[in-house]
């Protein structure tokens, strides 16, 4: 593949995690704009386009069977635009919600696209150091962003939906550069042989899991900043970008990781996002909580590229697509979902704060990260008698 087709595929990685929490700036001024709508509803400005991801996800191998590759991420990418700049121009929060939706739908035909092109294109290595340098650049190009969020945000709410325009220059790119891949060649009777293993499932589950943790930040961080007199609105904004700085170093880091620690590498990342809710539980100061999200965005981008890795590895090449829809769906369900988890941690721990909220989510962590070596070590136990 050329430099410059790789460019404009690796472009695309903005539009999945970054696209959903560049909103998150807002939260705060949308809150104030908005004072008799629910809390909840406000942080669904945030998740509400990860519920939307998945018709259109659903429908990506499809999609990818039928049409070349490259229009369907035009389209997304069209639609992407819409739906991202949109809010700015709305007056009633039903109709943010309707752009936030249609945002998701764009996201649910790029995301799958572009992750199977990486897994279909790039082998062994080269394909770990793609989904490490994918991971990255979200990373820092929401760092880049997020910032920009910040700072708008102290200027009104509208302005934040505006920074979605950068989706012109991501569709110049794919226009330009971006080669028309065929639709994808799959014969019926040959799929319908072909099972996805159930350990991939797990996978998918446990990269939903970690990827909920970790949009904690986007959705709560505003509030959580603001009610305890931590910072300004703008901080919220620098703040989650200094994560995605962390989510950047993790990313480019992995590969070099998984050779040095291997299955250890899982549990100690775990633990790492544990100790940030730890800090960030107690924190009364900014650099605390930078601190804190810069441990929990350190973990995140060494996990997320693994759950791809792992699911390169595992499943058939003929249904990889079908195989990273399914993990996308998990990821995406997830963060949707992560309010709804934060008020049943609360119920469960009878607590509305968000300290205890964290706390919580630490313990949690710490007991995953045990039970996952011990899991591993298990398993190497039970293998070993069939190896001699």
């Amino acid at each position: 593949m050329k430099a410059s087709a790789r460019i404009a595929l690796l472009s695309m990685v903005v539009t999945t995690t970054f696209g959903t929490m560049m909103a998150a700036p807002a939260l705060k001024p949308l809150a104030v704009a908005f004072p008799n709508i629910d809390a909840l509803l406000i942080q669904w400005v945030v998740t509400l386009s990860s519920l939307f991801i998945l018709p259109t996800l659903f429908l990506s191998g499809t999609l990818n069977r039928k049409f070349n590759r490259k229009s369907i991420l035009i389209m997304g990418l069209i639609l992407y635009l819409i739906g991202g700049v949109g809010p700015a121009f709305m007056h009633s929060f039903s109709f943010i919600l309707a752009c936030r939706a249609l945002l998701g739908l764009s996201i649910g035909l790029i995301s799958p696209t572009f992750n199977s092109l990486i897994a279909e294109n790039f082998q062994g290595e080269a394909r770990s150091r793609m989904n490490g340098i994918q991971t990255s650049i979200n990373g820092i190009g929401g760092a880049i962003f997020l910032t920009i969020g910040g700072f708008i945000a102290t200027l009104g709410w509208r302005d934040v939906f505006m920074t979605y325009f950068y989706a012109v220059i991501l569709l110049i790119l794919v226009i330009a550069f971006l080669p028309k891949f065929p639709p994808l060649q799959v014969e019926q009777s040959v799929k319908s042989s072909i099972k996805v293993p159930r350990f991939f499932y797990a996978v998918a589950i446990a990269g939903g899991l970690h990827t909920m943790m970790f949009a904690l930040l986007p959705t709560n961080l505003s509030l959580f900043i603001a009610n305890n007199g931590i910072g300004s609105v703008s901080s919220a904004g620098y703040l989650i970008a200094f994560s995605l700085v962390g989510v950047f170093i993790g990313g480019l880091s992995v590969t070099r990781l998984t050779k040095v620690l291997k299955k250890r590498l899982v549990p100690i990342e775990l633990g790492l996002m544990a100790g940030g809710f730890l800090i960030i539980s107690s924190a009364h100061a900014v650099w605390t909580v930078a601190l804190a999200v810069f441990m929990i965005g350190l973990s995140e981008g060494a996990l997320f590229p693994l759950s791809f890795i792992k699911t390169s590895e595992i499943v058939p090449k003929m249904i990889l697509t079908t195989g990273i829809s399914l993990l996308l769906a998990c990821v995406y369900t997830c963060q949707f979902l992560s309010p709804l988890f934060v008020r049943g941690v609360e119920l469960l721990i009878h607590s509305g704060s968000t300290r205890d909220m964290f706390m919580a989510v630490a313990v949690g962590l710490f007991v995953v990260a045990v039970g996952f070596i011990f899991f591993s070590r298990n398993s190497m136990r039970q293998s070993m008698p069939s190896v001699s």
